[in-house]
């Protein structure tokens, strides 16, 4: 049993609601919450108008099962309790009546809003919005977490051979600050506990193995390894390169000394150009299966899609939000 079939199983354990905003607009989100049900993944809720989400339905050949649960993004019940909370969460910025009932019409952030009443338990979105409008309505809807300085992301990386690693971050924060850094690798750990259930070794990456070389960005990443150390008993290192921190013989050259021994779990990127870049050569010839990004830092699991993302995609994603709950 492959890593995604695991997640999948013990997702089907704990049945989640999660929501579905895009129903309306794509086919293959319906699609994928009709998967969802029939194979009681979780318990999926298609946003959206009832008869926009069935025409879509008819004009694409698709059977439309008469008992999946909709929630219409203007119910007209929620309109005033809508209006009132996101009247309180703009106050700051004196918005006018027209923005905010905007953004009450708005299906991200009627997501957000129905996972802050806790209506549900997740949800998935992004095959039309991008990751930015994802993040954005998340933020101001469920908030950040208090354990954590930021929203970043992570992919979880399954190599053909069975072994299964976590990247950070490969999709959010473009340069984080050594307190930015320290933050991802632990959020990073927690997802990578909760998905594979194996404790993390967490190697803060960089160009330099222990003082091998020397430059800002260097310190950053060594900065941000003793500030994420005193907030976690995990074994984690750094700043190590990627072949001392992944192959022990090589590390017990390098690094005699620590504590990974060439066998780490989660690797952090110093940067978005490293992490994006690394995810995309191991899953591309590398021949990995990356299941991500996955949003890390919020008060409740909202996750991102690719726009170019299949149905098996927002079913693995799906997944994945619900064992984040």
């Amino acid at each position: 049993m492959n890593q995604i079939e695991k997640i999948r199983e013990k997702a089907s354990k704990k049945i989640r609601r999660i929501i579905l905003p895009e129903a309306e607009k794509d086919i293959r989100v319906i699609k994928a919450g009709i998967q969802l049900q029939l194979l009681n993944l979780v318990e999926p809720i298609l946003l959206g108008d009832r008869d926009k989400i069935e025409l879509l339905c008819k004009s694409e050949g698709v059977a439309f099962p008469e008992k999946i649960d909709i929630y219409p993004y203007q119910n007209e019940n929620d309109r005033d309790k809508k209006f009132n909370f996101f009247k309180e969460k703009l106050a700051h910025k004196n918005p006018t009546d027209n923005q905010i009932y905007k953004m009450c019409e708005n299906d991200l952030f009627t997501a957000g809003w129905l996972l802050k009443n806790e209506f549900a338990d997740g949800a998935v979105a992004g095959s039309i919005a991008s990751t930015s409008d994802v993040i954005i309505a998340a933020i101001r809807t469920v908030g950040v977490s208090s354990g954590s300085k930021l929203v970043s992301s992570s992919f979880l990386m399954e190599l053909p051979d069975g072994r299964v690693f976590t990247y950070a971050d490969c999709a959010v924060v473009p340069y984080p600050t050594s307190d930015q850094l320290a933050s991802i690798a632990i959020d990073s750990g927690v997802t990578h506990q909760v998905l594979t259930g194996n404790e993390p070794r967490i190697a803060f990456l960089s160009f330099s193995t222990k003082g091998s070389a020397e430059h800002e960005s260097v310190s950053l990443v060594r900065d941000a390894f003793n500030k994420a150390k005193t907030r976690s008993e995990w074994k984690m290192d750094g700043e190590l390169q990627f072949d001392t921190a992944l192959i022990p013989s090589i590390a017990k050259r390098k690094a005699p000394g620590s504590t990974l021994q060439g066998d780490a779990s989660v690797f952090i990127f110093p940067n978005l150009d490293a992490a994006n870049i690394a995810y995309k050569i191991t899953e591309r010839l590398g021949g990995a299966v990356a299941t991500g990004p996955v949003l890390q830092g919020l008060n409740k699991p909202f996750m991102d899609l690719s726009r170019g993302c299949s149905v098996d995609d927002i079913v693995n994603t799906a997944c994945v939000c619900a064992l984040l709950n």
